[in-house]
C-alpha cells in the first residue's frame, strides 16, 4: 500500500504568487476575477475552521454526546442517553444536597439509622430467653456498624 499524505485543509496564498506572475497574460479582469476567489476562498477557510472549532467544543459540553460507553454517576435516571450511567440515591440517614451549581454534597443525620433496637436476651442462641422488668421486656439500643 502507498504512503498518503494525511488529508488538510488546502492553502490559497501560494496561488497569489503564481497568479501575479501571469498577471500580463491574463488580462485585467480575469486576474481580478481570480483573485477575488482566492481570497473568499482564504475567508471560507478560516470561517470554516473557526465554525468547526465551535461546533466540536459544543459537542464536548454536552451530556447527550458524551462517550456511551464511558460510567457516570448521574442525578437523574439517564440509562436511555448513557448505558453504563448509574443512579445515585440516598439512603437511610443520608441526605444528597444539589442547591449549590455543580455541586453535591452528601450529609449523614447520624441520627436515624445510627442504631436499631433489640431485646435484651440471655445470649442462648438455642433457646433464648427474654429478659424482663416490671414484666416488661427489656430492649436495648444496638449501634449500626457499616
Amino acid at each position: 500500500m502507498a504512503f498518503r499524505k494525511p488529508v488538510v485543509q488546502p492553502e490559497f496564498a501560494d496561488l497569489k504568487g503564481t497568479l501575479a506572475q501571469s498577471r500580463n497574460e491574463l488580462g485585467n479582469a480575469t486576474y481580478q476575477t481570480i483573485q477575488e476567489i482566492i481570497e473568499r476562498l482564504t475567508r471560507f477557510r478560516g470561517i470554516t475552521i473557526d465554525q468547526i472549532a465551535d461546533k466540536l467544543d459544543e459537542v464536548a459540553a454536552d451530556a447527550r454526546y458524551a462517550n456511551k460507553f464511558a460510567s457516570f454517576i448521574t442525578r437523574e435516571d439517564e440509562t436511555s442517553v448513557l448505558p453504563n450511567s448509574i443512579q445515585l440515591l440516598a439512603g437511610t440517614g443520608i441526605t444528597l444536597d444539589y442547591s449549590v451549581a455543580n455541586q453535591l454534597t452528601i450529609s449523614a443525620t447520624g441520627g436515624a439509622g445510627a442504631y436499631y433496637d433489640a431485646p435484651l436476651t440471655d445470649g442462648d442462641v438455642d433457646e433464648t430467653d427474654l429478659i424482663f422488668a416490671d414484666g416488661e421486656c427489656v430492649i436495648v439500643q444496638v449501634p449500626n456498624i457499616p
